[in-house]
Order: C-alpha cells, then structure tokens, then sequence
C-alpha cells in the first residue's frame, strides 16, 4: 500500500507531538495538546476517540459494514522524566526516574518542572505558567573527585530551579511534582529529526497517519474494526496495553515501539539500520506465525522490512499483549531510533513512512492475517 502522507505532514505532526509532555504516570498531562492535534489533523478520521483511566488514548475505526474482524494497534504514548523527591535549600530538587533513563547525560541537562496550584495539588497541566525551566546541576572538571568513567547515580542528580529558598519554590513545586526534558525540536540532514520523546510518540504518529491514509483513499472500505491504542505506563510497567487488550479482545495485535538504530558502540545483532525501514522482531514472546505473515505481506507490497531477534522478550508491549485474557497473537514492529532515552532521540522521517506503509497494509489485508 502507497500512502498519500507526504514528509511534510509526518514532520509538522511529529514537532507538535514534541511539544506535549507525557511523563509515565502522568499521561493525563497530554490530553489537551493530543486532542488539538486530532483536531487538526484527523477530524473525521476515527468513528470514535477518548482517554482511559490511565491517561491513554484510545482511537477506533469502525468497520464499513459486518467487520471481518477487530485488530488492536499499540504505540505508547508515556515518556521517560523524572519525579520530585525532596525539595532543598537553594531552590534545589531531589528526584527519581520515571523509567530508564541515561543517567551519564542527564548533568547540565535542561528541563520543566510541572507545579500545582492549592486547590488541585496534584493535577498537572500543559497550560502556561504551569511549569517552571530548571537545569541539572554539574559539576566542572576541574572540581570532580571522582574520575570521568563514573557514572552518575540517581542519588547524585540535583536539579537547580534557580529559586532563592526552600520556602520560596514549596510555594509551586512539590512532591510528586514531574520533570520533563526541555523539548527542542532539530532538523538533521537526510530526512533525520530529533528531540526528546520520540520513544514512542512517533509510532503514535504513524498508526494515526495510517488510518488517514486509508480512509482519504478513493474507493477503500474498512472491512475490520480497527483499535488504536496510545498506551501509558509502559515506560514503567505496560499497564496501559494490558488493560486496553483485556478490554478490547482483539483477533489479533500489533505492538509498535522504537528500537535500537545502528549506530557506533551499538552492536548490529540488537539493532535495525537507520533509513532501511521498519523493523520485525521475531520471539518468543510475540506470535511466530503473524510475523512470518507480515514479512510475506511485505514483501508482496514492496515495503522494505529489516527482521531481528529478541528471543526472550521483545521489551515492549508485545509481550504483555501477547499473554493478555486468554492469549492475543501479537507481532512486535519497530521503527529504529538512535540515542534512546535521551532529550536527543533521532529518527529518519523515511522510516516512519515505510511504517506508516506497512501499517496501512495491515489493516487492507487483516481478514488474511486473523
């Protein structure tokens, strides 16, 4: 299947998914900024949309017509950031990890500390003057004790508000306050773009494109109830897909993630090449029988498909789906991503086509896939 989703669209989406903050847990934060963008982009796409009790997102396409059968799409929608410990002298926070995070960049890293107001101390929002910029404290070279091959535990990160007191920043700032990297949004060459939180927005990006892509095709019908699922929690603990699957009951599901791009000091065998394409993981935690029939399908349409393998477990919402109610066959698709888990995630824009593609084919032949 061809989409008729040019670069442009994929890039001006992707720059204001960016800009919407989702720390795992405090998915809610979201909401406004995702439902602006359906607006704008997919009115009328989705028969129906609404938000979980886990600040998830929920998008469905019904059938035209008796559906031949009903598939769930997966991409979550929570970032990696951290919370609010301890509050100290200085204007200085103590925080822990939403999620894995690289903790050798965080030093002198830039980022927005949500506040509360009195009357809803622990409702966080995107709306102005609810955050506050902050930078991670560093020490200078010439004042380490220790030698540059340490790394930074949690223990040791600082995050400097730039307040004059404790007593002056508790007056905005609690505990259980999230954080979230700074977003700054950077055009690289060949069709490359970076910024934080691309691990997952941009898969959340390509399953919504996918179903525009259909529905603006001249003549097409949907002949299966199709669930697109944008998931919280799964930086944190798949809660969000699990309970979505439990709900949904899908014939069959397909989990979209972000994976490792080639890149120095990367080895290939855990990794996927930058600009060839989407990916496919075969495991023994997703369904060995639909991915064979995805790399068929493909195939068959042309679309470049890089296959790898994660034996155990996929590590993303693969493999809960997969073992969800009494068992959903799930494939795990991947699009590749260098620095993972960093403010400067990049991602090539030719790859989130071919994903958007290949999604696309999905859905056209999931009567053949069931």
């Amino acid at each position: 299947m061809k989409n008729n989703i040019n670069i442009e669209i994929i890039e001006e989406i992707l720059e204001r998914l960016s800009r919407i903050s989702s720390p795992s847990g405090y998915e809610y934060i979201a909401e406004a900024g995702i439902k602006k963008i359906i607006e704008d982009y997919f009115y009328g796409v989705f028969d129906r949309v609404y938000f979980d009790k886990f600040g998830g997102c929920r998008l469905v396409k019904l059938a035209d017509g008796e559906a031949a059968c009903k598939i769930m799409f997966d991409a979550h929608i929570d970032q990696i950031g951290l919370v609010v410990t301890e509050i100290l002298d200085g204007g200085f926070l103590r925080v822990k990890s939403l999620g894995g995070l690289d903790l050798n960049i965080l030093p002198a890293s830039e980022f927005y500390v949500y506040t509360y107001e009195e009357s809803e101390p622990f409702i966080f929002s995107d709306e102005p003057g609810r955050k506050i910029p902050a930078v991670a404290v560093s020490i200078p070279p010439h004042l380490k004790k220790t030698s540059g091959n340490n790394l930074p535990g949690i223990e040791d990160i600082y995050i400097d508000t730039g307040y004059d007191s404790k007593e002056e920043l508790e007056k905005t700032v609690r505990v259980g306050s999230p954080v979230v990297f700074k977003p700054d949004f950077l055009r690289l060459g060949n069709n490359l773009v970076s910024c934080p939180g691309l691990d997952n927005k941009l898969c959340a990006a390509v399953l919504m494109l996918a179903v525009k892509s259909l529905k603006d095709k001249p003549g097409f019908n949907f002949n299966s109830e199709v669930h697109i699922v944008l998931s919280a929690g799964e930086e944190t603990g798949e809660l969000g897909a699990a309970t979505a699957a439990f709900e949904i009951e899908p014939d069959f599901a397909a989990a979209l993630d972000v994976e490792f791009a080639k890149s120095p000091k990367v080895d290939a065998e855990v990794s996927v090449e930058t600009g060839k394409g989407p990916g496919i993981c075969y495991s023994a935690a997703s369904n060995i029988k639909l991915t064979k029939k995805i790399i068929e399908l493909a195939k068959n349409n042309n679309i470049p498909l890089q296959i790898n393998a994660a034996p155990e477990k996929t590590s993303a919402n693969a493999d809960i789906i997969n073992i969800t109610g009494m068992g959903i066959p799930c494939v795990f698709v991947c699009v590749p991503l260098k620095n993972m888990h960093t403010p400067s995630e990049v991602c090539s824009l030719d790859d989130i086509e071919k994903a958007i593609e290949l999604a696309g084919a999905i859905i056209e032949n999931s009567e053949v896939l069931k």
